[in-house]
């Protein structure tokens, strides 16, 4: 259906300077004064997605009212349109969770409150309208999350009135359950139980349970089996979501507890899943994750009060932060505000990240964050010898000083000093090898290089 006339406040941002940001641009904001925060967390906005046809880009976000399109194609030009809405089943102040993902130019929607419905949005017609082809409550009622396994076709939906089922979309318009596994299948309760959020890939399902992460085979509906599993890991929290990386080897995962750091997990060997990394914002020990993507080595994550977090994996199997754009202005707290939910995959490169309180983000991210053999690109700080085995110099940009900071590579700021002059001698010999982010700032000004320390051995 076509979108209703509302008043709506949409800010073109030439630069990021009134938020804290690295590497990442704010290209365009979008919010609805019109519609109601929910009373359980104040937020007005949940999920967001994305979509891309004809050549034109579409984000996709909910709120306590529907679920808004808005033509973001030529927002460079500051021109963003909310061309289609499709109300809720279920609406207002008592709705906190909505989850949309696409399979080809059908949109499935789902609500965690009320007496909701499955929604299936035909997008094919964009930008003129969208078509709800689908609509009712005889699959589920609600839902937390959905994942859809593209490669083969299939729903899965999380947590909500129906538990962790799986249905098949082998006609997009009429979804048919295939199994529920609470009902279906005897060892899943005692085994796995409750499922939060999932990840699936041709039949293999990453679930984020009551008890841990576990890895389940439902390639075969009729025969699922648990490949492995995770219960006792460092950092333990309410173990939330999290995305395989496309080689298939590493598992970002995110544990919905303030101060619990996200995970790197190894697993190559579903038998013995291991954690390589712990890594975070750093920047608040009430900071917390809610949702992260991998689009090849990048990790894309909504970090709530922190907002919008990026990393890069680096060919050692290291993180190293690529960059951040502070979307919230929540000060931190026992609560959930700030980012909710991240999308990567549209064709410009440009990435959407849903606020609870601010709405829905247009992001540019800086496509060289990657290591470079150069050590002062376009103008960045000049640091020599790079790589090093501990001692080094660094050529700030004048005599007027400013702050000086040095990034490991999960993010943790390692040290702080206030500088002045033009040279700064360091060293990281007390350091482990890998790559570190060296930060200059001054008001106006930040200058970004990266450094690697090496042993020699």
């Amino acid at each position: 259906m076509r979108a209703a006339p509302s008043i709506l406040l949409a800010l073109a941002i030439q630069t990021s300077g009134a938020q804290d940001s690295l590497n990442v641009r704010a290209l365009f904001q979008w919010t609805d004064p019109s519609l109601p925060a929910s009373l359980a967390h104040d937020n007005t906005y949940n999920e967001v997605w994305g979509h891309a046809r004809n050549g034109r880009e579409y984000a996709i976000i909910g709120s306590t009212m529907g679920t808004h399109f808005l033509d973001i194609t030529d927002v460079d030009l500051g021109l963003v349109n909310e061309v289609g809405f499709v109300p809720g089943a279920f609406q207002g102040v008592a709705v906190v969770h909505r989850d949309m993902k696409t399979f080809g130019h059908h949109l499935y929607i789902v609500c965690d409150e009320g007496p909701s419905t499955l929604q299936v949005v035909d997008l094919q017609y964009l930008p003129d309208s969208v078509v709800v082809v689908y609509d009712s409550n005889d699959l589920l009622v609600r839902a937390h999350n959905i994942f859809i396994d593209t490669l083969q076709g299939r729903m899965y939906s999380c947590g909500g009135s129906s538990q962790f089922s799986v249905y098949d979309l082998q006609d997009p318009a009429q979804p048919s359950l295939l199994l529920d596994l609470e009902a279906d299948v005897p060892w899943w309760g005692q085994t796995v139980g409750y499922v939060h959020d999932a990840y699936v890939r041709e039949g293999i399902a990453h679930c984020h349970d009551e008890d841990g992460f576990s890895v389940v085979d439902l390639s075969d509906v009729n025969a699922p089996q648990l490949l492995g599993s995770l219960t006792m890991y460092p950092e333990p929290g309410y173990n939330h979501s999290g995305w395989l990386h496309e080689d298939g080897m590493y598992y970002a995962m995110c544990d919905e507890t303030h101060g619990s750091r996200m995970k790197l997990m190894d697993v190559s060997d579903l038998s013995d899943i291991q954690v390589d990394t712990l890594f975070g914002s750093g920047v608040d020990t009430l900071s917390i994750a809610h949702n992260a993507i991998w689009q090849e080595d990048l990790l894309h994550t909504s970090y709530y009060h922190d907002g919008y977090w990026v990393w890069r994996l680096l060919p050692d199997g290291s993180l190293m932060e690529a960059g951040h754009y502070d979307t919230s202005h929540e000060p931190h707290a026992e609560n959930y505000r700030g980012a909710w939910g991240v999308y990567p995959f549209l064709p410009s490169g440009r990435v959407l990240v849903s606020d609870m309180q601010t709405g829905l983000w247009v992001l540019e991210v800086d496509g060289s964050t990657a290591i470079a053999e150069t050590s002062r690109p376009n103008g960045d700080l000049l640091v020599g010898p790079n790589p090093t085995p501990g001692p080094f110099s660094v050529q700030l940009p004048d005599e007027q000083g400013g702050q000086l900071r040095l990034i490991d590579p999960v993010g943790r700021v390692i040290w702080t000093d206030h500088v002045m002059g033009s040279t700064y001698l360091a060293d990281l010999t007390a350091l482990a090898d890998g790559t570190y982010v060296l930060e200059f700032q001054r008001e106006g000004l930040r200058l970004t290089s990266l450094i690697m320390k090496t042993s020699g051995r």
